[in-house]
């Protein structure tokens, strides 16, 4: 199977170690009231989920856009203090890049064909699509010299438009699909106006002219360029997406050099730089901001804590507490992440981890839902196989008892399927489905939890049988588990609440309120929801991640 090479990430946490044990209130304010469990931290939050694009706003302030939670943030540049300014709630769907204009306005791109739309973001943090069904709309700039407004799509479309700035007007291509194989962020020559565009794809830095949609090759030889800015000094900032490597280049190509090197290095994605030449790189991978000197010392300073840039699944082997981030799957050792080697950059190929599930002896399973995958992997080897593909927003991966085959709940096809770990043969196993987020296993019985309906159905694995199990005591249930005594663990994220259902008696009773998390809706018409992260381990203890991006643990 080909997966596609894309980037996108889900859900964020800190690798800060702080351990807390109270019984009731506590662990980040949930409240436990089964008396079996006591709430311990395992990790805090982090200010900053996976940060991508980057931009100094009319105002002063650098705002920076998280791909993973659709959150846009606020830093005061002199206090560095970080705010949010549009909420995940806003609206503003997988927040790749984003610019300003000189009249307080912001414009952001929501990446991937899921989202495929660009915004207008006023003073006020009020959003306005002013154009979409693109593929995946990737960097974006405006030209504060004459008001036009461009784009580039990366990945799927490889694109280049003009937009209009308020939307009333349609979209103009300006560079058909593929010309240019992976256009990046990029930057607006100050003298002529020509777009300065990093090519991902060959390593190119190119010089496009807005109306002919001339071609010419500025530099060559980067080593994946993924982001351009032009400083106060007319000279084009690039940053490397693998070697933390940060450059500086005349818009000639006559002068070049690098000015610093970020370790730990991979994953840096964008830059933005001040007027009076205070220069600015966020790292995806490491949920960071440096500050760069560009006076050639390859000094830089690290602005925020790092950590995981958004959480989106855990798993539990022995005392192994695995999380995986969209970029990869890293182990919980002490409060801190320590990266493994299954890591899913484009460079091989290896499905996006957006999700996650225990599998028989070191293997780990997960769903990749831009790519429509489902994979495993061995995190201390790093050797990854992908199982299937062409599913329809796989959210969730189960492993049957046997360990012979894998159960996928396929959200937008409204299935359960059913893959042969032997040959990654597909059965429709349950059809009809609503909206399935996430599966648990008791007794040899599937139970699915439905987000649309707000219900949960069990689905017979031998004969694909489905009935609904429980309905209108459940509210909007993200994650089901298995609490390891024959009864259903159920995550309201409606109510914030953690229910246990008996399933010999239908009984309902809640493990603990107040839990800091809730139900995640992404893109605009058809939305995708995303399940909470929840799992029980051999001990009984029950493990999820929160909205505040902290690891939990109820432990027994």
């Amino acid at each position: 199977m080909k997966v596609p090479k894309n980037f996108v990430s889900l859900f964020v946490v800190l690798c800060t170690f702080v351990s807390l044990s109270i019984l009731g209130c506590g662990a980040d304010g949930i409240k436990v009231l089964d008396s079996k469990y006591k709430a311990v931290i395992l990790a805090e939050d982090t200010p900053l989920s996976g940060v991508n694009g980057a931009a100094i706003g009319a105002d002063g302030n650098l705002y920076v856009v998280h791909t993973g939670n659709s959150v846009i943030t606020r830093v005061d540049i002199k206090t560095m203090k970080a705010t949010t300014f549009v909420p995940s709630y806003g609206g503003a769907y997988i927040c790749d890049d984003i610019c300003a204009d000189d009249k307080g306005n912001l414009y952001v791109t929501g990446t991937t064909p899921a989202v495929g739309e660009v915004y207008r973001i006023d003073q006020n943090g009020v959003k306005t699509v002013i154009a979409d069904g693109f593929l995946a709309p990737n960097g974006i700039e405006y030209n504060k010299k004459n008001g036009r407004l461009f784009m580039t799509e990366c990945f799927q479309g490889n694109r280049v438009y003009e937009l209009d700035p308020e939307g009333k007007k349609p979209p103009r291509l300006i560079i058909k699909a593929n010309v240019i194989p992976v256009p990046e962020g990029f930057g607006i020559d100050p003298d002529t106006d020509d777009l300065i565009i990093p090519d991902l794809g060959t390593g190119k830095i190119l010089r496009v002219h807005p109306d002919t949609g001339k071609i010419t090759v500025i530099a060559e030889k980067f080593i994946a360029p993924v982001a351009l800015t032009i400083g106060p000094d007319k000279m084009a900032y690039i940053v490397s997406l693998f070697s933390g490597v940060v450059s500086r280049l005349s818009l000639d190509g006559k002068k070049r050099e690098d000015i610093a090197k970020i370790e730990p290095g991979p994953g840096l994605d964008n830059l933005a730089m001040t007027d009076d030449g205070r220069l600015f790189v966020t790292s995806y991978w490491d949920a960071t901001i440096y500050e760069v000197e560009t006076d050639g010392s390859g000094k830089y300073k690290r602005l925020f804590a790092m950590g995981p840039n958004q959480l989106n699944g855990i798993a539990v082997k022995g005392d192994k507490v695995f999380v995986s981030d969209a970029i990869m799957i890293r182990q919980l050792k002490d409060g801190k992440y320590e990266k493994t080697k299954l890591n899913a950059w484009a460079t091989h190929g290896m499905p996006l981890t957006i999700g996650l599930a225990n599998g028989p002896g070191d293997l780990l399973f997960w769903p990749d839902f831009v790519n429509g995958a489902v994979a495993f992997g061995n995190p201390d080897t790093g050797k990854f196989q992908p199982i299937a593909g062409g599913l329809n927003r796989p959210v969730a991966v189960l492993v049957s008892a046997d360990g012979s085959r894998i159960y996928v709940a396929e959200y937008a096809g409204g299935q359960i399927t059913e893959v042969s770990l032997k040959d990654g043969a597909k059965k429709a196993l349950a059809t009809g489905l609503e909206g399935p987020l996430a599966l648990a296993m008791i007794d040899n019985m599937l139970y699915v939890a439905e987000a649309k309906p707000g219900r949960i159905s069990k689905v017979d694995p031998a004969t694909g049988k489905k009935e609904v199990f429980i309905a209108g005591a459940v509210g909007k249930v993200c994650a089901l588990a298995n609490d390891g005594e024959g009864n259903l663990l159920a995550f309201d994220g409606a109510s914030q609440k953690i229910l246990r259902i008996g399933i010999k008696d239908l009984s309902i009773s809640i493990v603990a309120e107040n839990v800091p998390n809730g139900y995640f809706l992404m893109g605009s018409y058809p939305p995708v929801e995303f399940p909470a992260v929840m799992t029980v381990s051999a001990k009984g203890d029950i493990y999820l991640t929160t909205a505040n991006r902290g690891v939990i643990k109820l432990e027994k």
